[in-house]
């Protein structure tokens, strides 16, 4: 899928690269929880309009190295992202089953599909934020014994 410095490119599959980049397109959406624009990714990977409709059309056979670096780094993906075989659907479902098998995945899932797409898109942000702290931390926090319960409507005080 990719050219490698150094290595032969790739000239197997050019669809999986457009299968795996449209997907991208499809599912890694903006803050305001839209899909990105070919002008938005453009102007985030330095990779021309032009240039990111044919890669969308599967027409390249390889893509140089950097670029695809600058697609995996623009939509918050590791490289070998890219280097997948099949389906990135069915990479997908793994990622959810593994996800769903972690403490509190499934309540984190259930409660998120109850919020809007601009709702679910600020989650994300604040979960992103979150990562970013926990890594300047010193120690990893302890983990909670248990979920949160959430407040019912009925339960919350009025003043």
């Amino acid at each position: 899928m990719c050219e490698r410095p150094g290595s032969a490119p790739d000239h197997e599959q050019p669809n999986q690269f457009a299968t795996l980049l449209n997907h991208l397109f499809a599912t890694r959406l903006t803050p305001e929880g839209r899909p990105y624009t070919l002008t938005e990714v453009s102007k985030g990977t330095g990779l021309s309009v032009p240039y990111l409709s044919i890669l969308r059309k599967g027409t390249i056979g390889a893509v140089p190295f950097q670029r695809v670096a600058a697609l995996a780094r623009f939509f918050q993906v590791p490289l070998d992202y890219f280097s997948q075989e099949g389906s990135p659907t069915e990479s997908l479902d793994e990622q959810v089953r593994m996800a769903l098998a972690q403490p509190l995945g499934r309540d984190l899932l259930l409660r998120a599909g109850k919020l809007g797409t601009a709702q679910r898109a600020l989650v994300l942000q604040m979960i992103e934020h979150a990562e970013r702290v926990l890594q300047t931390l010193p120690t990893q926090p302890d983990e909670p014994r248990q979920a949160p319960q959430s407040e019912e409507p009925d339960a919350r005080a009025t003043p």
